[in-house]
């Protein structure tokens, strides 16, 4: 819980150019710390204001298959045995040996009909509804949907992954743009200090961006603005102003 609050504190401290001074001065640990929960914290923001757009899912597949002049799905295949899985007491059971199965299971699928009882409620449902997507789009939509929600652990994976390299890169850029300002604004800083200011900087970046992305709007890459800023801020206030009588690197690289 701890870890929690200080994180949103920190989060809010990002936000005043005057801290800039501390966060250059960070170790590198807690600064990858307060990046990692950065990222997953924005990435659950973002999961929750995608709610209604799940909620949704469904009918905006159908809406799709509107746009479709044919699409047919093709069940035919015949198993010598019942498929149970697991062997004793199967929740799954696959029947198309035209037999009536003797093994009961919490799913049945028997000659193109599935027999459910879930959470205490029964139906039965006939597969053949979803051979001709376009005359049912909406059992089809539901399936479609239905896959979609099993594949999403391993998606929202995959995304929280392809986020944190995205916005890795992004921090990168912005500390080699950063040696280069601190070049033309002539004042000498560590690139650890520039680096610091940019992991820290990029907090309100990654919300926004996140959150632009949940709600569908595009800014043209303006959340990346604040980036650039609080870089800047961090190269004024940890850096220090060379004048022409001074000599040695601008940036030191340490």
């Amino acid at each position: 819980m701890k870890k929690v609050i200080g994180f949103h504190r920190t989060f809010f401290q990002t936000l005043f150019p005057k801290n800039y001074e501390d966060f250059s001065e960070s170790k590198i640990k807690n600064t990858f710390n307060y990046y990692a929960t950065l990222i997953f914290t924005s990435f659950v923001v973002m999961l929750i204001l995608l709610i209604p757009v799940a909620i949704q899912l469904p009918d905006k597949i159908e809406s799709e298959f509107e746009n479709i002049e044919e699409l047919t799905f093709n069940i035919e295949f015949k198993t010598e045995k019942p498929i149970m899985i697991p062997d004793k007491n199967p929740i799954l059971l696959i029947n198309y040996a035209n037999n009536t199965p003797s093994q009961s299971a919490k799913v049945i699928i028997n000659n193109n009909i599935i027999y459910a009882g879930l959470l205490m409620k029964k139906f039965t449902k006939d597969l053949r509804e979803y051979k001709d997507a376009k005359k049912n789009p909406g059992p089809v939509s539901n399936i479609v949907a239905f896959i979609l929600i099993l594949m999403l652990p391993t998606l929202l994976l995959i995304f929280f992954f392809y986020l944190f390299i995205k916005f890795s890169l992004v921090i990168l850029v912005a500390t080699l743009v950063g040696m280069i300002l601190a070049m033309i604004m002539k004042y000498r800083v560590e690139t650890k200090k520039i680096f610091n200011s940019a992991v820290y900087g990029s907090s309100l970046t990654v919300l926004l961006d996140l959150i632009l992305f949940a709600l569908g709007i595009s800014l043209y890459y303006i959340q990346y603005l604040p980036l650039l800023i609080y870089v800047i801020v961090g190269i004024q206030k940890s850096g220090h102003k060379i004048n022409s009588k001074m000599k040695g690197k601008y940036v030191e690289i340490r």
